[in-house]
């Protein structure tokens, strides 16, 4: 039986994770969503002044915490924990709720944490309620201890990218974004965000209007849902408008779907006008039934609803893209580059490019995509860009690059990491596996701006991530959690202290 979870004040020294799930339940009363996340801000800043911490905030609305090191610890090394307060908002359809202004529903089920009809939020809520848990923990011992949250990860690791860290004193950080228990995250894949657009004028035209909803995919985040041969449901639909286009000529009057470039969009909606034939519904019923014949493994709950106005527009009212515009810009999408470009050779369970097209829109100059491009190359990130830009140039338009992440690099020789193993399998019994992800991760920029920095990314078991799908399995979050405690308390001995000065600004 599941039952909502209701916000608590989060008590101190509790390892059983209560505090982890007290402080996430917290913030998932706070409107987060990316370009949004001053409040939560707010509300980590009000934190630190309660617990009288150090700490520093920016314009961006990035938050870091300095906690004085436990007694006893004071000659340790200083360690960064480090997460984002952003979540990708989604909602289900039949879902009343404005995320902007709206906190979200926490239920509890079992093992596991899910939201009422949204995004769960715990991409990458949970790290910033381990590390309000910890900070909140007198009973955790821990050296010099940094606790960097960024903002509007989501939309580009924008946070981090304006985040300065000239002052950090850590040397080592451990990253909690990572989304699978017991899998240490050491390297990860360079992005780039491109908006796309095409010019086409609509005109007043006459006919019979035809809306076509497709819904029901699965989704997901786009750095591992792209390689699973789901569909994507801006592809799919661009994909039933060219076919019928070819024999059934029509105009374009709408087509807009997706609401992340880092989310494989679930859903598309589009709007044609026909010359009042009544085939042309035969056409498009007839392909959407072999279009979901292909993915009735991947996508099982895929639908296609496809209506006809019971009125003939008599009068030039319905703005629409002429013929020649609308072939043009359904042959730009259909060739978009969305889905694995290339595996890693010798791997081929592991992506190592690729793209999503991740938002599509309407607009009354035209037609605008949202895409993400990844490579754990960066010169494939390049050629994936050059791809793009190329395509809608061809097509009369332009593209640009709106934000850039590099690749984190795989570091033969980390110290932490082999510290990281240890504790692991000393506390466990179990040994971690070391990956690379195919995920955009904010280490990369951090390491770019503190040379010699030695990164790790970690996290509890999260599935369905970026999709109102999205769960987190609840002893998977405590175990990370107790792990994340032992693993600063063994971060002691005679490791060298790197002395500085402390200060509080915002």
């Amino acid at each position: 039986m599941a039952e909502r979870a209701e916000a608590a004040q989060a008590p101190a020294g509790d390892a059983d994770g209560e505090a982890v799930f007290a402080y996430f339940e917290q913030i998932a009363s706070i409107p987060h969503g990316s370009g949004n996340t001053k409040a939560v801000s707010d509300m980590i800043v009000q934190f630190a002044k309660d617990h009288g911490y150090a700490y520093k905030r920016d314009e961006a609305n990035n938050v870091v915490i300095t906690a004085p090191a436990s007694k006893g610890c004071e000659d340790a090394a200083p360690i960064a924990l480090q997460g984002h307060m952003d979540m990708v908002c989604a909602s289900d359809p039949d879902k009343q709720i404005d995320m902007a202004a709206e906190g979200i529903t926490v239920i509890r089920d079992g093992d596991w944490m899910y939201a009422d009809g949204t995004t769960l939020g715990a991409d990458n809520g949970i790290a910033v309620a381990m590390m309000l848990a910890i900070l909140d923990d007198p009973e955790c011992r821990h050296p010099l201890l940094e606790c960097i949250f960024t903002s509007d990860e989501e939309i580009g690791l924008i946070g981090a990218g304006a985040l300065d860290l000239s002052e950090l004193k850590s040397r080592r950080l451990l990253n909690l974004d990572s989304e699978e228990e017991g899998v240490i995250c050491a390297g990860c894949a360079g992005g780039a965000e491109i908006h796309a657009s095409v010019p086409a004028h609509r005109k007043n035209k006459k006919g019979l209007i035809y809306e076509i909803e497709l819904s029901g995919l699965t989704g997901g985040h786009s750095a591992f849902a792209v390689g699973t041969g789901s569909a994507n449901a801006i592809k799919l639909m661009a994909r039933l408008l060219d076919s019928v286009y070819q024999t059934d000529p029509f105009c374009l009057v709408s087509i807009d779907g997706g609401e992340a470039d880092n989310a494989v969009p679930r859903s598309c909606h589009a709007v044609i006008l026909a010359k009042n034939r009544e085939s042309l519904r035969e056409a498009l019923e007839k392909t959407a039934l072999d279009l979901a014949g292909e993915y009735d493994e991947t996508d099982p709950d895929l639908e296609w609803e496809i209506r006809a106005s019971a009125d003939l527009m008599d009068e030039d009212k319905v703005k629409a893209f002429g013929r020649g515009s609308t072939k043009k810009i359904l042959s730009w999408l259909i060739n978009l580059p969305s889905g694995v470009e290339r595996r890693i050779p010798g791997q081929i369970e592991k992506l190592q490019t690729s793209s999503n097209v991740g938002v599509i829109e309407t607009t009354d100059s035209g037609v605008k995509a949202i895409l993400l491009a990844r490579s754990s190359i960066n010169a494939q990130n390049e050629m994936m860009i050059r791809r793009v830009k190329g395509l809608t140039e061809l097509a009369g338009g332009k593209a640009k690059v709106v934000s850039k992440y590099p690749a984190w690099e795989f570091a033969e020789h980390s110290p932490f990491r082999e510290k990281v193993l240890c504790v692991y399998r000393e506390r466990t019994g179990k040994e971690a596996v070391i990956d690379i992800t195919h995920g955009g991760l904010e280490c990369g920029i951090l390491a770019d701006k503190v040379p010699g920095i030695d990164c790790l990314a970690i996290g509890p078991d999260l599935e369905f991530v970026h999709t109102t799908k999205e769960r987190m399995s609840i002893p998977s979050a405590v175990s990370v959690y107790n792990f994340v405690r032992a693993l600063l308390e063994e971060t002691g001995g005679s490791e060298q202290l790197i002395n500085t000065e402390e200060g509080n600004t915002d």
